[in-house]
């Protein structure tokens, strides 16, 4: 089975339902199961690293078309999301 697959079955085959339920939020889907339902993508995406860490999720708008994805630079951990540099933004 391809990363994502079952995320993406669950939300192809729970779209109506899900739809009726969330709206237009966008949803973080582990599994089978919606584990966060958030107003902006940027919401999402750092609900999803709390949540889930480097695993895949799948995350997208239950009316939109689907959009995966994928960091291997994280899962290799060459990259880190949860970093310990000072943020720099204020400079």
């Amino acid at each position: 089975m391809s990363p994502l697959e079952k995320e993406r079955k669950y939300m192809d085959s729970h779209k109506d339902e899900l739809l009726k339920q969330y709206g237009g939020k966008i949803l973080v889907i582990s599994g089978e199961q919606v584990t966060g339902a958030f107003d902006t993508m940027e919401e999402a995406l750092q609900g999803a690293v709390t949540q889930h860490g480097l695993n895949n999720v799948l995350i997208r708008r239950p009316s939109e078309a689907q959009i995966e994805f994928c960091a291997p630079a994280l899962t290799l951990g060459i990259l880190n999301a949860n970093s310990t540099r000072p943020d720099n933004s204020t400079r």
